[in-house]
Order: C-alpha cells, then sequence, then structure tokens
C-alpha cells in the first residue's frame, strides 16, 4: 500500500463504520393492506426493530461498502444468510435455513431506459416480516417493481413482493425472445432473398444469448421444482407462487429452446447457402482454367524461339497462329459439353 492510497482507504473504512446504513439504496415499509411507505435511513434499525404489522424491504447495492458494513453489523440475519447475501458466489441457489429463505437468481442488468440483454445476480434474504434484496450492478425487476410501488402499486406480503420480481425477471426474458425472434425473421429473409453476409455472424449471436437464457432458466427450473414441496411445507403461499413462476418459467424456457433450434437450423441452411456459392464460383473457374488451358499451349508453343517455326515466312502468319488457339479453346469447350461438364 502507497502513502498515497492509505488516506483513501481509511476515509471509506471511517465511512462505512460511522454510518451504514445510509448506504442503503432504499427502503419500503409495507403497511396490511400493501401499501408502501418509504422509509429513511436513519430510521431503519428502528423500523426492524418494530413488532406491528406489514413487513420491510430494504435494497443494497454491493458495491458499496456501506452496504456490505449494514450486512455484517445490523442486518438481523443469521451468518449462512448473510454470506449469501455479501458473498461472491454466482451460482443460483434457493434455500430454506430456518425461518429464512435465501437465494441467488438471474435477473437483467438495468440500462438508462430499459433492460439489457446481460444477466447478472439478485441476491435475497426473506423472512415472514423483511425482505433484503442485493445486487452488484443495477438489475431490470427490482427497478420496475419499485416504479410500480412508487406508482401505487400495493404487495400485502414479501412473498407477493418477490413474485413480482421473479415475474418480471420472466416477462423481460418474454420479451427478450421477442426481438431474438425478429433478429432471427431479417436474417432468414436476407438468407433466402440475398447472398449470405454476415448472417452467420448474427445467427452466432443469437445462439449465444439463447444458450445463455436457457441455462439459466433450466437451473431455475430445477432449483424451483426441486424446493417447492419443501417451500410448500414452510410456508404455503410461498410453495404456490414458486410453483406458478415454475410453469411460467418453463413456458418461457421451451420458447427459447425453439428460438435455439431455429437459429441452428437456420444457421445450416446459410452454410449449405454459402457453400453452393462456393462450389458455384469454382465451377466456373475451373471451365474458364480448361477452355483457356490449349489456347495458353498453343501460344506458348508459337513463343518459342526455334528454328523452323510454323508461319514465319507465311504471310498473316500470326493471325493464323492466332486462330489456331482460338480453335483449341472451341474445341476444349465442346468436349467439355460432349462430357456433359456443363
Amino acid at each position: 500500500m502507497t502513502a498515497s492510497e492509505k488516506p483513501a482507504i481509511d476515509a471509506a473504512r471511517a465511512s462505512a463504520d460511522a454510518a451504514p446504513a445510509t448506504g442503503i439504496v432504499w427502503a419500503y415499509r409495507f403497511h396490511g393492506d400493501g401499501r408502501a411507505e418509504a422509509v429513511a435511513s436513519d430510521q431503519i434499525d428502528a423500523a426492524l426493530k418494530e413488532h406491528g404489522g406489514g413487513w420491510l424491504w430494504i435494497h443494497l447495492a454491493l458495491a458499496d461498502n456501506r452496504c456490505r458494513a449494514w450486512i455484517a453489523q445490523h442486518a438481523p440475519l443469521s451468518d449462512m444468510a448473510r454470506e449469501v447475501l455479501a458473498g461472491p458466489d454466482k451460482h443460483l441457489r434457493l434455500d430454506i435455513l430456518g425461518h429464512e429463505i435465501v437465494g441467488v437468481v438471474p435477473d437483467l442488468q438495468q440500462e438508462l431506459a430499459q433492460e439489457s440483454d446481460d444477466l447478472v445476480r439478485l441476491r435475497f434474504v426473506m423472512t415472514e416480516r423483511m425482505l433484503i434484496t442485493a445486487r452488484q450492478q443495477p438489475v431490470h425487476s427490482v427497478e420496475s417493481n419499485r416504479r410500480a410501488i412508487e406508482s401505487g402499486k400495493r404487495f400485502p406480503t414479501a412473498v407477493s413482493f418477490l413474485d413480482a420480481v421473479v415475474d418480471q425477471f420472466a416477462d423481460a426474458i418474454g420479451r427478450m425472445a421477442e426481438r431474438l425472434g425478429d433478429e432471427l425473421d431479417r436474417v432468414e429473409e436476407n438468407v433466402m432473398d440475398e447472398e449470405p453476409a454476415d448472417e452467420q455472424r448474427r445467427i452466432g449471436r443469437v445462439r449465444l444469448q439463447a444458450v445463455r437464457v436457457h441455462r439459466q432458466l433450466a437451473q431455475l427450473k430445477t432449483m424451483f421444482s426441486r424446493l417447492e414441496p419443501r417451500l410448500a411445507a414452510h410456508n404455503k403461499d410461498v410453495g404456490t407462487a414458486i410453483g406458478a413462476l415454475a410453469q411460467k418459467l418453463d413456458a418461457i424456457d421451451h420458447e427459447i429452446g425453439s428460438l435455439h433450434e431455429r437459429a441452428r437450423l437456420l444457421l445450416d441452411e446459410a452454410n449449405a447457402k454459402v457453400s453452393a456459392l462456393t462450389n458455384k464460383r469454382l465451377f466456373i473457374l475451373s471451365i474458364l482454367t480448361a477452355c483457356l488451358l490449349p489456347p495458353t499451349l498453343v501460344t506458348g508453343f508459337f513463343g518459342m524461339n526455334t528454328k523452323d517455326m510454323p508461319f514465319q515466312a507465311t504471310d498473316g502468319g500470326t493471325w493464323w497462329a492466332l486462330g489456331i488457339a482460338f480453335a483449341a479453346g472451341a474445341l476444349s469447350y465442346w468436349a467439355l459439353r460432349k462430357m456433359r461438364a456443363l
């Protein structure tokens, strides 16, 4: 550590230790009827200690050291839940730890105006009265539901909110599937109407995105199916919501799988068309070579500076030699036609 880096690191540590809750992105208290009320950062610890009705949602940005400090020092969670919430593990998971349900689920990264196609991770810990979510990069589903809350949408339970988050992810994947399908439609038209140019690269991008999404959906479906009975025994509402989401994800995964298969077939067709065009051009080149080879032999013969060369003393000898060259080419063409090579 250099002398110039030490003050900055000390300042960051002091900021995190002084008021960790100030690093929380946002927090909402939901009343029994689902109505949301924003909670200031300096009131979060007090809100967690309240024992009234409703539940509390806290959203964290793991890129901020103050959020990590709040998780370690103030979050009313078990050690295992803290590890899942702030840990580096990017594998998808969904577990029941006593009265806590912890998970790492996929989501799409949120850009300025809309979601991107980049897959990121959303971590959460849920209890009966609390839901804590954390992310490294902004995520689309959480941002969409926050805007819905600001517009007056109600979430009476933490389960209903988590259900809406996963449902938003499923809807975003559905929109992505539509965009990928439109891209394949355009590529297919180009393959049918024109000579393929960069269609193979475009199809490759679609296949890569479809494979990535399918991998995430397959893991998510497997987790939901495996834990649905346990979740239903732990909380019937959670089990019902997870079962409905698993069915929706299965339908979307089927659509993504269809896109991947369609892209594979379209890539085969584009490759076949490129091969056919290449073979056609090679055939034309071979025919030209076969037709030009005999005239080349004739001109090479008359180009030898040897004694007794024909037509040296004949008037118009050059034209006679040229006629012989053309005749040799025509004879080659006739022979190719006779052998049905053309």
